[in-house]
């Protein structure tokens, strides 16, 4: 391989790995749901994770659902929907709502 190519190899591993930086910067990670805990408020919620994509309330159960979008690691390629399920103004359940494949669908 000449110089040039290898530049150009190089430059543009190094334009991807910036990417995806800046990506795991503007979601931030899913290891911050390692701070949620079952019993927080959605106060607490909201300081850790910061604003959700999108909050839906069940009017069946009376549960509201916070969405957010996360890195799962800072070297992932594209964020996963991740989710914070409240009941009576407390944490009953968080994780991951849906598949890789099923999210990044356009």
């Amino acid at each position: 391989m000449g110089k040039t190519t290898m530049k150009k190899i190089i430059t543009i591993l190094f334009m991807l790995i910036s990417l995806t930086g800046c990506q795991a910067a503007i979601y931030g990670t899913a290891s911050e749901f390692d701070m949620i805990d079952v019993g927080m408020d959605r106060e607490q919620v909201v300081f850790v994770l910061g604003s959700p994509v999108s909050r839906s309330i069940n009017p069946d159960t009376g549960r509201t659902t916070l969405v957010y979008k996360k890195m799962r690691h800072a070297i992932s390629e594209w964020p996963r929907m991740y989710e914070v399920v409240f009941e009576d103004g407390k944490v009953i359940g968080f994780g991951e709502k849906n598949s890789e494949v099923s999210v990044n669908n356009f």
